[in-house]
């Protein structure tokens, strides 16, 4: 009887170390590019579903079609979401750049892009500047968290001929090559406050998105991974339970 509680005890606290296990980690991955969306200001987004992620050459050609179903991003539900761009084939010696939209008008302001961008996040202060394509509106100027000191806002020529330039960078020192670099692995940050219409937007997305890309708002944690080591916990606590039944089963015919 001893060693079949000592059995049971082992199992247990081999279960408890498998919880302790971190399921999710901070880091972003470098095969994605980050995109925080404006929560405040007059370029906040609100009561929005997708964030799609536009790229072109400078030199001319869309890789995808404006908010094709290739350029959905993925939301992490914590402020920010992710493009996959690991599947590009980018031309080293190209020049980039790229749109953040939602699905209902909103965007930014065109960004350069360089291979040492991927793994960053793109973000924005509040500050907006008008459309190239459209004078009449206006959009949120995103800038690189990690990157933005090389690779900066486009500039660009309006529809009414006058000259774009957020950062009033000059065009000789701009990095937009993409280059041979891979970019780097960054922190990626939490949201201090997430408003109510956040999170009911977060709850209402999460409805049509599928277990694998759902995330916990409060701590980041995959449910996914979450999901699997509790079957893992509870698949060990039921052989836990079997085997004591079994030893004290065989222990009770022996004795009669």
């Amino acid at each position: 009887m001893k060693r079949a509680v000592s059995i049971i005890i082992a199992v247990f606290i081999f279960a408890m170390l498998l919880v302790s296990v971190p399921v999710s980690a901070e880091q972003t991955e470098t095969g994605y590019i980050y995109f925080q969306i404006p929560t405040e200001g007059s370029v906040a987004w609100n009561n929005f579903k997708m964030v799609y992620c536009h790229m072109w050459s400078r030199a001319g050609g869309d890789v995808y079609g404006w908010q094709d179903k290739n350029e959905r991003c993925e939301d992490l539900n914590n402020g920010y979401w992710r493009y996959d761009i690991s599947g590009i084939d980018f031309d080293k010696d190209g020049e980039y750049s790229l749109i953040f939209s939602n699905e209902n008008g909103l965007q930014t302001y065109n960004l350069n892009i360089t291979s040492s961008c991927i793994g960053d996040i793109a973000y924005c202060k509040g500050d907006t500047c008008v459309n190239p394509v459209d004078g009449e509106k206006s959009c949120a100027v995103a800038r690189w968290k990690n990157n933005g000191d090389k690779v900066y806002p486009a500039i660009e020529i309006d529809s009414n001929g006058k000259t774009l330039n957020p950062d009033e960078a000059d065009a000789q020192n701009i990095e937009t090559k993409w280059g041979e670099a891979n970019g780097s692995s960054y922190e990626l940050p939490k949201l201090n406050v997430t408003s109510k219409t956040d999170e009911t937007k977060a709850e209402s997305i999460k409805e049509s998105l599928t277990v694998e890309q759902v995330a916990d708002k409060e701590d980041g944690i995959n449910l996914t991974a979450a999901t699997t080591w509790i079957i893992i916990v509870s698949a060990v606590c039921v052989i836990a339970v079997i085997t004591l039944t079994v030893i004290l089963a065989r222990r009770n015919k022996d004795s009669k």
